[in-house]
């Protein structure tokens, strides 16, 4: 049976809609008290399995911009430890290793954005985490709960010893949605954080080209088959 990922995620905020404000469906960095839907949502919408795909911010230095990671396992923030399918993660890792070969290394999950170095250090250290992302441990934990097989796979934006600058930060709303306005108001008072904020526009460029490399790749090694 195939993964039919598209769609419970589609549907996820419509299942969500009547519990909780529409402001926490989306980032935590301006939203941190996010609630995940039930494993009934995620069961009514079909899915056999559940796989988390986007940006990580680094925490293993050796790790450049586009390098891709197959999750190993997650951890969450409170130190749960979710495991992958393995052999989900070995398939998608092999079919990846031509076109963009993967880390394959555990992810941890924050309920806020790691943006400073020292903070990336100190989870690196206290987790062994390679990359860092707010929204793969609340995917596994819903995958847990439901009893179906999950998988992350992330693609580094920010390095690890690379401090993402709050000029960045200033134009996320509650919706997760980027207004520039207040991004040049705080360039204007900050001009020196905008080589960082250009270093970091193409930071992201080479994690979303290598995220296209893969989603290119067969659809058969996104596919969870029983």
């Amino acid at each position: 049976l195939g993964v039919r990922v598209a769609f419970v995620f589609a549907i996820w905020p419509l299942a969500r809609a009547r519990e909780v404000p529409a402001a926490s469906l989306f980032r935590d960095i301006v939203a941190p008290a996010r609630r995940w839907p039930r494993a009934g949502y995620v069961i009514a919408a079909g899915a056999g399995a559940l796989l988390s795909f986007g940006m990580a911010g680094g925490l293993d230095a050796t790790l450049r911009p586009g390098t891709l990671v197959v999750a190993e396992a997650v951890i969450a923030p409170d130190g749960r430890r979710f495991a992958v399918d393995a052999a989900w993660r070995g398939r998608l890792s092999a079919l990846a290793g031509g076109a963009c070969p993967p880390v394959v290394a555990a992810i941890a999950g924050s309920a806020r954005a790691v943006t400073s170095t020292a903070d990336r250090k100190a989870l690196f250290e206290a987790s062994g985490a390679v990359a860092v992302d707010m929204e793969s441990h609340g995917v596994a934990a819903a995958a847990a709960e439901a009893g179906l097989p999950f998988l992350a796979v992330r693609a580094v934006a920010d390095p690890a010893g690379r401090a993402v600058p709050p000029a960045a930060l200033a134009g996320l709303t509650p919706d997760g949605r980027m207004r520039m306005l207040p991004v040049l108001a705080r360039v204007l008072l900050r001009p020196w954080e905008l080589p960082t904020l250009i270093r970091l526009a193409g930071d992201s460029g080479a994690a979303l080209a290598a995220l296209r490399r893969v989603a290119a790749l067969d659809p058969a090694g996104f596919a969870f088959f029983a």
